[in-house]
């Protein structure tokens, strides 16, 4: 079952974005990259795949609730090959589903007891979904919790090797679709935007495919990114003010940007 919703990361129904995907202007071209830093022979080298790890366990979101109050789930984070480049594999979640029907995500579910930990909720879900076998499953690191509403989801970063999205097996009851968004696109700043929630805080967005990546799942591609490709990818998140009542309404607002 497929439990990277949208609403982890966006809180409940009742709050809504207030302000579309605007472009954050402070980013870099590629072109003043050394775009050689993205290549298989750099990103899946021994000493990348250690600083990576390291890199991952430096990012410590801010607990929402205590341990024993929430739900455990994890993700897998598929790093693949896909016509010669590196990128990650995503999914789209089933018309069929009765939530969050739709939207991408990685591929995960909820922890089961007959797991014997995170890691493997993540691998069992990848196969129950995509049919890739754990051996294919080359688990890089983990990083550190992420997630809202009393759901605490665990990213598992895996390299699958050589992929074919349009040759898996999917499980059309949760999957719709899968498809590659390469580490040139995820760096490339005219594919990257930011999304703000009336409660103060932004979220990445990713627009280099046909299905907007964004939510949990794209926050979980934003801290990946940092710690796999951090000469690379330059993206960072805007910040706007919160909006606030004015005082003639409690219905108006106003929009207050530094």
């Amino acid at each position: 079952m497929n439990i990277v919703k949208e609403s982890f990361a966006c809180g409940s129904v009742s709050r809504r974005l207030f302000l579309r995907s605007t472009p954050a202007e402070t980013q870099r071209r590629l072109g003043g990259i050394n775009e050689n830093d993205l290549s298989p022979d750099v990103v899946l080298s021994t000493s990348n795949r250690k600083n990576c790890a390291k890199n991952l366990r430096l990012y410590r979101p801010a607990p929402t609730t205590s341990e024993d109050e929430i739900s455990k789930a994890a993700v897998l984070v598929p790093l693949c090959m896909y016509k010669g480049e590196l990128g990650f594999l995503y999914t789209l979640r089933s018309t069929k589903l009765n939530t969050n029907k739709g939207q991408v995500s990685f591929p995960g579910g909820m922890y089961d007891k007959t797991d014997n930990n995170l890691e493997e909720t993540a691998m069992r879900e990848t196969y129950e979904e995509l049919r890739i076998p754990r051996e294919k499953i080359d688990i890089w690191t983990s990083g550190n919790p992420m997630g809202r509403n009393r759901v605490s989801v665990l990213p598992v970063l895996a390299y699958l090797g050589e992929i074919e999205p349009n040759e898996l097996q999917l499980n059309t009851d949760e999957v719709e679709e899968a498809f590659v968004l390469t580490l040139h696109q995820l760096c490339d700043p005219s594919n990257c935007r930011f999304t703000q929630f009336r409660d103060s805080y932004t979220l990445p967005t990713y627009l280099a495919a046909k299905h907007r990546v964004w939510g949990l799942t794209a926050a979980i591609t934003h801290v990946i990114m940092k710690a796999l490709v951090p000469n690379v990818y330059k993206h960072k998140l805007a910040y706007v003010q919160p909006i606030h009542k004015t005082k003639s309404s409690t219905k108006s607002t106003t929009l207050s940007v530094p």
